[in-house]
């Protein structure tokens, strides 16, 4: 819990509210929000808000919906804790599962608002810099006066989302786009759409913690549970969701190619008992984000089998720019995030081309590792958040030059 000496630090720059989209207590450290927050956290006062969620888990649809309730209780829970190892305090405010009705809605926003400012007097935080990455914060945001100064991080079409009320969450989404001070894109078809609405649209892309995965291979150490399995490895990691991973793809990989082993690590959001009959695919679960370069490092291949919906086609998968740090082969399905890295990744057409694609991977020049390593070299989050420091910067200076202007006439 928050202790009185938590609050004996000098804000050298304005304080942060952030709205994640996820929950620090659970969820893949990787994320764009998990990254650049506790960076921010360095020189700022971060109030890192988990998830308000919008979308209600069904027990009769998914399998996992009272492990996924228990996991938002927990969460709940913690209520507002200091994250020493981030900098950050991280608050869990109490919601019900009702965004999708209008009373719900009502409920939700006020009750959010009295714990919110109840963390916001405690923490002593005044005039932040309110961030979102969750389109339901707006309703709350609103409600916190008109100084409020907003950046909106629109890292994915969040209206194509499985669960949600579109209607509404397109509402929020295009609300956003016009009234924050700053729109941050990693998808360059969503920010070529949002600058017209709003100049104030920064094109980022996602990060990578460079040293993290580039150096993984000088350690001779490999995870006990994946050092043993035969190679060659075609690895993947993240979530394991039928919503975006293409298991008939998968399946017909390890059908076309019984000599390779396939390793999928990740959370297991959906029913993956089809996969369980083929003896060349491993499942390992979720593993810590600091473990996944020891790991993906032992892949010989590494993939990106997704499907190709709306929600794809808008999306950049953090681990684009990691595999290309790890130097490892590469071969994905054809999605506009991956043609920005044609020239160092093997881009499948269809299914059979994903077979050929991989074994031509597995047959490349070595010289090749080091050529990707170097495409995303100056990528790194360090280097996003400098972007965005100087733009709120920038943005505050002009906000108090006005305001000496308007005191002196």
């Amino acid at each position: 819990m928050v202790k009185a000496n938590d609050f004996k630090s000098v804000d050298k720059k304005p304080p942060i509210v952030c709205f994640a989209g996820s929950d620090w207590w659970y969820h893949n450290r990787g994320l764009y929000v998990a990254q650049i927050m506790p960076r921010l956290a360095k020189h700022n006062k971060v109030l890192f808000i988990n998830s308000l969620g919008m979308r209600v888990p069904s027990i009769k649809t998914d399998r996992f919906a009272l492990h996924k309730i228990f996991r938002k209780i927990y969460s709940f829970a913690h209520f507002l804790r200091k994250d020493h190892q981030s900098g950050m305090y991280v608050m869990s405010p109490v919601t019900l599962p009702l965004w999708g009705n209008k009373l719900g809605r009502l409920f939700n926003t006020y009750s959010i608002l009295l714990q919110l400012k109840l963390a916001m007097f405690l923490l002593r935080i005044n005039d932040p810099v309110y961030y979102i990455g969750c389109p339901p914060a707006l309703e709350i945001v609103k409600k916190l006066g008109q100084k409020r100064f907003m950046i909106y991080e629109r890292t994915d079409l969040f209206e194509e989302m499985q669960g949600v009320d579109k209607p509404y969450i397109h509402y929020l989404d295009e609300e956003l786009v016009r009234l924050s001070n700053l729109v941050l894109y990693v998808d360059v078809i969503m920010y070529n759409e949002g600058v017209k609405k709003n100049p104030n649209s920064l094109l980022t892309g996602h990060g990578v913690d460079y040293s993290l995965f580039a150096n993984a291979d000088k350690s001779d150490y490999v995870p006990a549970d994946i050092a043993n399995i035969p190679r060659p490895i075609i690895g993947y990691y993240g979530d394991i969701f039928e919503g975006v991973f293409d298991f008939d793809l998968l399946e017909y990989l390890a059908t076309s190619m019984p000599d390779m082993s396939f390793v999928l690590i990740g959370p297991l959001s959906s029913n993956v008992d089809r996969l369980k009959k083929y003896k060349n695919i491993y499942l390992l679960e979720q593993k810590p984000y600091e473990e996944l370069p020891h790991y993906a490092k032992a892949f010989n291949v590494s993939i990106l089998p997704r499907k190709k919906n709306e929600w794809v086609l808008h999306s950049y998968p953090v681990k684009i720019k990691e595999y290309l740090a790890l130097g490892n082969p590469f071969v994905s399905v054809d999605i506009p995030a991956v043609s920005l890295f044609g020239n160092v990744v093997y881009i499948a057409g269809d299914y059979n081309d994903f077979v050929s694609s991989i074994r031509k991977a597995l047959a490349e020049n070595p010289a090749m590792k080091q050529v990707r390593r170097e495409s995303v070299v100056n990528e790194t989050w360090d280097g996003k958040v400098k972007q965005i420091e100087s733009f709120i910067a920038e943005e505050l200076q002009k906000r108090c030059e006005t305001n000496i202007r308007g005191s002196a006439k």
